[in-house]
């Protein structure tokens, strides 16, 4: 029953791809002179195309659940994890943030910084080899000095497939930045469904013909070089012919810029998800196990998680530029933008939460042992990091904007520090659970660091003025989804949504600054 569900939606989505494509060529028109209208595309368009692809994805959770337990799922989450996190944020290095953000402002050296940051990029990836196969012979050394477990010989297997996705993602990222700069977020976007509909029907039928994880490996290499052709196509269409430049002079002039930017990152990823090592690690032979039960509260967050980077980055172009202008437009901007993630961080925090067991149940269906109660625990704790998340997350942007790189990496090396210490010292005594609640202190350190760089330079959002109205307005959601009775869990968030509305309202949350924005958007006034 759920394999014909699952060809139908894709149909729907690859139909409804190319109706949207066909009738966005013939009247969409930008307007250059409409900053509010050219948001809401750059913003409103990747959302709803990634929220499509995470539906998809959901699916096919819901697929490999039922095909496969928690166990066998494990060493794929690991590779996953290395490869496509961590490695690829080494790999792309912030190179594709910094070129957005110097063709966003110098459009005529596009070709020449292309070329020599994706000659850097193919660089990193020959280096991650090396470093993926220390990150297996550490294991062996627990092993062996039995302090720990070894990865499995078929989830070596998995990452060493994986590491062939980093040579097309290098290409297709540093597309990707070149149609940020541009403020042409939708095709991107577009490209992301498109090949998420071929990536759907691919592991699928990998996974039908019994070639499990290894073949979910396999798919993933296969994908990302359709993607990467497909910006090919069209790069010479938009912009320019590829080429590689290993100019050294450019590239050592780079280093310094997107070096911050790639620990940023790179430190992000040590207190965001740094604990899934440590819990394989601490595992007791059960590690596959223990780390597949973490990792599904974040598979469930992942359609939350896409808020910021679809709202920031289609926000940084006009970051970079107000940045050199006058500061009160800088100002004006982030603190609108942070009053929408808050206005949906705290609602989506609160559904979440009191929603985990029936969203644990619904992902796991057959497999559901495997998971409960302790992945519906996790997941309701996680949940309470969105709002601080969403608020870091375009902070850390209005900072690089503003090029304060290096300051931003001296907050992530605190916060890492403080999230690898805690996690390594109450892990293996509290477990997972300890692992959710260090999440979201870390990013409590994360804002306490940045605070003092934002009231330096004139940037410091007024937060407690902008979280009260949706804070208070969720805890009147969640307490009418507690007490009112439903029917299941869908109708319960249903009902939850005009209750949050009414709450927002009754609370003076939309005011005139927000009318005269939605004027804006509307085209009825320009900015």
């Amino acid at each position: 029953m759920l394999i014909p569900m699952l060809l139908l939606i894709l149909g729907v989505v690859l139909l409804g791809s190319l109706v949207a494509i066909l009738l966005w060529r013939r009247f969409y028109r930008d307007d250059q002179q409409n900053t509010a209208r050219r948001l809401l595309k750059n913003s409103t368009v990747p959302f709803i195309t990634r929220f499509v692809v995470l539906g998809l994805e959901f699916v096919f959770l819901m697929v490999l659940y039922s095909m496969l337990p928690a166990a066998e799922i494990g060493p794929y989450t690991l590779a996953a994890l290395l490869v496509a996190q961590y490695l690829g944020t080494f790999t792309e290095f912030g190179l594709g943030i910094l070129l957005t953000r110097e063709v966003a402002r110098e459009p005529h050296n596009g070709p020449r910084l292309f070329g020599a940051t994706l000659a850097l990029r193919l660089v990193l990836v020959l280096v991650a080899v090396p470093v993926a196969a220390s990150f297996i012979g550490n294991y062996q050394l627990l092993a062996q000095l039995q302090m720990g477990e070894a990865i499995s010989p078929v989830g070596q297997q998995v990452i060493w497939i994986l590491l062939l996705t980093l040579i097309p993602a290098a290409y297709s990222g540093s597309v990707t930045a070149l149609f940020h700069a541009a403020e042409q977020m939708e095709v991107p976007a577009m490209i992301e469904m498109m090949t998420a509909v071929i990536s759907m029907m691919v592991r699928i039928g990998l996974l039908l013909l019994g070639f499990g994880i290894v073949g979910l490996a396999w798919s993933a290499v296969a994908v990302s070089t359709c993607t990467a052709l497909m910006y090919f196509v069209l790069q010479l269409r938009r912009f320019f012919r590829p080429s590689l430049c290993w100019n050294s002079a450019l590239i050592w002039s780079l280093l310094p810029i997107a070096l911050p930017l790639m620990l940023n990152n790179l430190l992000n990823m040590v207190f965001f998800r740094f604990d899934t090592f440590l819990i394989k690690a601490y595992g007791g032979g059960q590690g596959d196990l223990l780390l597949q039960q973490y990792a599904m509260p974040y598979q469930i967050l992942r359609i939350a998680l896409i808020v910021p980077p679809v709202i920031t980055f289609a926000l940084f172009p006009m970051l970079s530029r107000r940045a050199a202008g006058e500061r009160s437009a800088l100002v004006q901007t982030q603190n609108q933008t942070l009053k929408v993630m808050l206005l949906l961080a705290f609602p989506i925090a609160m559904g979440i939460c009191i929603l985990a067991p029936d969203l644990v149940s619904f992902f796991a269906r057959r497999h559901a042992a495997d998971y409960l109660p302790i992945s519906a625990e996790v997941l309701a704790l996680l949940a309470w990091f969105l709002p601080l998340s969403f608020v870091n997350g375009l902070l850390q942007y209005v900072l690089i904007a503003i090029n304060q790189q290096h300051a931003i990496t001296r907050a992530f090396l605190i916060g890492a520090f403080v999230n690898l210490t805690l996690n390594i010292l109450f892990i293996p005594l509290f477990g997972l659970y300890a692992a959710s609640v260090i999440t979201i202190l870390s990013e409590v350190v994360l804002l306490a660091v940045f605070w003092p760089l934002l009231r330096r330079e004139g940037l410091q959002p007024p937060l407690l003025h902008l979280s009260w109205r949706p804070a208070l307005a969720s805890a009147i959601m969640g307490l009418a989804m507690v007490l009112l009775p439903s029917p299941g869990w869908f109708i319960t968030a249903l009902v939850a949504l005009p209750v949050y509305g009414i709450a927002l309202w009754w609370l003076g949350a939309f005011g005139s600054e927000e009318r005269l924005l939605l004027r804006q958007i509307l085209g009825r006034h320009t900015s």
